[in-house]
C-alpha cells in the first residue's frame, strides 16, 4: 500500500510545494503593486492639491490631470458636496453619492486625506481618493476627488492573470512529478521482484537437485521393496498398512516432481491433444483413494481436447485436489468443467474454512501454505503448469463457503 500513495504523496508535496512558493511570490508582488499604486495615487492627488491653492482651476487643469495620470475621474467639491469643477466638464450641480463618499468628504476638510475601493462597475473595482485643498490663509477650501479605475488598475489585472497561470503550471507540474514518481515506483517494483524471483530461482533450482539425488533414488528403492512384500503372503491388514506406505511414497514422489518443476521451469511440455474428462475423473479416483473421507462429485460438461501435457494437467488437478481435500477433511468435493469465453474452465471447490484475507495476494508463492505442515508448492507449481499451457489458475469468489478455484485452458480446434 505504501508503494502504491508514494507517487501521489510526492505529487501532492510537490503541489503543495509549489503553489505555496507561487501565492506567496504573488502576494509579495500584490502588496508591492498596492504600495505603487498608492503612492502614484497620493502624490498625483497631493501634488495637484497644493498647485490648485483652494482656487478653482482653470478651464481643462482637471482634465488634463486625468489624462496624465490615467484616472476616470478627478473633481473639486465644497462642503455641501457641490461640484466646484470637473474633469469632464459636469461642474455646477452635486456629487453623485453613488461615487462619492460623503464622510470621507467630510474626513477631508477636517484635515485627513483618504483613499480605497469605493464602488465597482462589473467586475472593476474603483478606488476614489479624497485629498484636503488649501487655500492662501492655510484652511482646507475644497476635496479634490479622484477616481483611479481601470487604465489605472490594469497591472492589478495582469498580475492576477499571471496568478492564475502559474497556479496552473504548479498544478501540470505536480502532476507531471506524480506520474514520473509512479513510473519510478513502479519501474523499482518490477526490478525488486525480478530480483527476488531470481534468488528465489536459484534457491529452488539448487534444492531441486538435492531432491533428485537424495530422496528420488531411496524412495525408488523403498517402493520396489514395499511391492515386494505387498506380493508375498501377508494378511490384510498387512496389505492395507503396505498400501498406506505406497501412498506416502506416492506423496513424497509429488513433492519431488514439485521440486523438479519449480526448479527447470523451462523443461518443455509433451504437448498431445488431451480430454480432460478422462485427466479428470482419474486425478478425482486417485483423490478418493488418498483422502478415504472424502468422496469427489464430478459435473462435467462434453469438451473438445484440449492441447497440453497430459502428465502435466494431472499434475495440476492431482495438486489442486489435494489441497481441497485437506482443507476439507471429509464430504464432498465438487469438481466441473464447462465452455466459457472459448476456453475450457474447470472448477474445484471445496466446503473448507476458505482463504484468509492476509493471504490471498500471496496465495501462488512458492512455500507460503496456511496448512500446518504445507510446503505451500502445490498452488505455485499448479499455476505454474496452467500458465505454460497458455491459461490461467485463479481463486475465484461463487458466493459459496469454502474455496473455489478455477482453472481456464484455451481449447483445440473442434
Amino acid at each position: 500500500m505504501s508503494r502504491r500513495l508514494g507517487p501521489l504523496l510526492a505529487a501532492l508535496l510537490g503541489l503543495a510545494g509549489s503553489l505555496a512558493a507561487t501565492l506567496y511570490v504573488f502576494h509579495a508582488a500584490e502588496g508591492a503593486l498596492a504600495r505603487v499604486f498608492e503612492e502614484r495615487l497620493r502624490g498625483a492627488g497631493e501634488s495637484a492639491a497644493l498647485f490648485l491653492g483652494g482656487a478653482a482651476p482653470p478651464a481643462g487643469h482637471l482634465h488634463a490631470l486625468m489624462r496624465v495620470n490615467s484616472l476616470d475621474g478627478a473633481s473639486l467639491l465644497d462642503r455641501s458636496l457641490a461640484v466646484i469643477a470637473d474633469g469632464e466638464g459636469h461642474a455646477g450641480g452635486r456629487a453623485d453619492l453613488l461615487r462619492v463618499d460623503a464622510d470621507k468628504v467630510q474626513q477631508a476638510f477636517a484635515g485627513v486625506p483618504s483613499l480605497g475601493p469605493s464602488y465597482s462597475l462589473g467586475d472593476l473595482t474603483v478606488t476614489t481618493s479624497y485629498f484636503p485643498v488649501r487655500g492662501p490663509d492655510g484652511a482646507v477650501a475644497a476635496v479634490l476627488v479622484l477616481e483611479a479605475g481601470q487604465s489605472f488598475l490594469a497591472a492589478q489585472r495582469d498580475l492576477a492573470r499571471a496568478r492564475l497561470a502559474a497556479v496552473v503550471l504548479a498544478v501540470l507540474t505536480a502532476l507531471a512529478l506524480g506520474v514520473v514518481a509512479a513510473r519510478w515506483s513502479a519501474a523499482e517494483r518490477v526490478r525488486h521482484e525480478s530480483a527476488e524471483k531470481a534468488a528465489r530461482g536459484d534457491s529452488i533450482a539448487r534444492m531441486a537437485a538435492m531432491v533428485s539425488h537424495e530422496v528420488r533414488n531411496p524412495l525408488s528403492v523403498i517402493r520396489g521393496t514395499v511391492e515386494l512384500m505387498r506380493e508375498g503372503g501377508v494378511s490384510d491388514a498387512q496389505r492395507e498398512s503396505l498400501d498406506d506406505l505406497i501412498g506416502e511414497i506416492e506423496r513424497m514422489n509429488r513433492l519431488t516432481d514439485d521440486f523438479l518443476l519449480l526448479g527447470t521451469p523451462d523443461r518443455p511440455l509433451a504437448t498431445a491433444p488431451v480430454v480432460l474428462a478422462d485427466v479428470l475423473t482419474e486425478a478425482a479416483r486417485a483423490a478418493e483413494a488418498s483422502f478415504r473421507e472424502v468422496k469427489v462429485l464430478c459435473k462435467l460438461a462434453p469438451l473438445p481436447a484440449v492441447p497440453g501435457d497430459p502428465r502435466r494437467l494431472r499434475q495440476v488437478f492431482a495438486n489442486l485436489l489435494a489441497n481441497a481435500a485437506q482443507a476439507q477433511e471429509r464430504g464432498e468435493i465438487e469438481i466441473s468443467a464447462d465452455r466459457i469465453d472459448g476456453a475450457a474452465a474447470v472448477r474445484i471447490h471445496d466446503g473448507g474454512p476458505g482463504i484468509p484475507a492476509a493471504v490471498r495476494e500471496r496465495l501462488f508463492d512458492p512455500f507460503l501454505t496456511t496448512k500446518a505442515g504445507g510446503t505451500g508448492l502445490g498452488l505455485a507449481v499448479a499455476k505454474m503448469i496452467v500458465e505454460r499451457h497458455g491459461g490461467t489458475l485463479s481463486l475465484v469468489d461463487d458466493g459459496r463457503p469454502g474455496a473455489t478455484f478455477e482453472v481456464r485452458l484455451p481449447l483445440g480446434a473442434g
